[in-house]
C-alpha cells in the first residue's frame, strides 16, 4: 500500500473489508491512529495513510492484535 495523505474511514473500511462501525471502533480503542478535522464536537475523522501503513505491519507481525 503507497497510499498518501489522509483517509476517510469509508476508505479505509473499504480497504480493510470490514465495516465502518469496526473502523470507527478501532480508532476508539486506539487501535488504527486518526485525526479528528474540527475541534468542535463530531467533525471529520482521518487515517493518516502512513499510521494505517505502521498498523498493518504491526497486526501482520503480532496476530493476537487482530
Amino acid at each position: 500500500m503507497s497510499t498518501q495523505g489522509y483517509l476517510t474511514v469509508a476508505t479505509v473500511a473499504e480497504m480493510l473489508a470490514v465495516s465502518e462501525p469496526t473502523v470507527r471502533r478501532r480508532i476508539a480503542s486506539g487501535e488504527i491512529p486518526a485525526v479528528r478535522l474540527s475541534t468542535a464536537g463530531r467533525g471529520a475523522v482521518r487515517i493518516p495513510a502512513d499510521g494505517l501503513e505502521a498498523w498493518l505491519r504491526s497486526i501482520r507481525q503480532d496476530p493476537e492484535v487482530a
